[in-house]
């Protein structure tokens, strides 16, 4: 009489190994596509809301509150979130962004001004000294909505706190957040299909993806219970 092969299961394990791994691939299939329409919605509400131009900031940061959310805890009620966080940020956020638009249209102006007289040495000078404010501006720009979303404060210690983070952290976390703004910025000119995904997921996307950068620093300097072993920002970690 023939023995069985103890290194093949019998059919019975074999049919229940292949269930699971379909019930598995099922939850990822379903969990991405529940992923993309929450962004869909999110961009939507992220473009209606920042029809008025002075809104945006706010808009932003009720995307990175979302986000960041979604990151710590795992997707929910996007809509209820995204319009607790506009109205709870409104003030703040909103000076943010006029402080913000209010130095960029200053940078401007001192670019035009200067880019008149042509190419003397001081004018040079100027417009490099120029680029620089302007990219520092960008870069506490890059930082501060999202402080504001996750961080408690006076709008001053949050501006400085996005510099510092921007500035301490650049590599990799600013560079990255920056390389992605960039990168779609780029495929909305010059890719059809980028141009596509960017309209309807947009900003909601570029947020999302920056968050996971955003989050690894916030979570050096926010004091959260851990979720469980498996927390992706503090399970297993030496995080006081």
């Amino acid at each position: 009489m023939s023995r069985s092969n103890p290194t093949h299961p019998p059919y019975g394990e074999k049919a229940e190994s292949k269930m699971n791994s379909n019930l598995a691939y099922d939850n990822v299939v379903l969990r991405f596509f529940n992923k993309v329409t929450d962004l869909v919605v999110l961009n939507l509400l992220f473009l209606l809301t920042s029809l008025p131009v002075f809104t945006m900031g706010t808009s932003l940061t009720a995307l990175y509150a979302v986000n960041l959310r979604s990151i710590r805890y795992g997707d929910g009620y996007v809509v209820r979130t995204y319009w607790g966080a506009f109205k709870k940020n409104f003030r703040q956020a909103t000076l943010a962004w006029l402080f913000l638009l209010a130095a960029g249209g200053i940078l401007f102006l001192d670019y035009r001004f200067w880019k008149s007289f042509g190419g003397g040495t001081f004018s040079r000078v100027q417009l490099v000294l120029i680029f620089v404010l302007a990219f520092c501006f960008i870069l506490v720009g890059t930082w501060l909505f999202p402080v504001i979303a996750k961080m408690e404060g006076s709008l001053k210690h949050q501006i400085g706190t996005a510099a510092k983070m921007a500035v301490g952290y650049f590599l990799p976390y600013t560079f990255f957040a920056l390389t992605l703004t960039g990168l779609a910025i780029v495929a909305a000119f010059f890719s059809m299909g980028g141009l596509v995904i960017m309209g309807v997921l947009g900003i909601a996307l570029v947020t999302y993806l920056q968050s996971f950068f955003f989050y690894k620093v916030f979570a050096r300097h926010i004091r959260e219970e851990a979720l469980g072993a498996d927390d992706p920002l503090y399970g297993g970690s030496d995080h006081e």
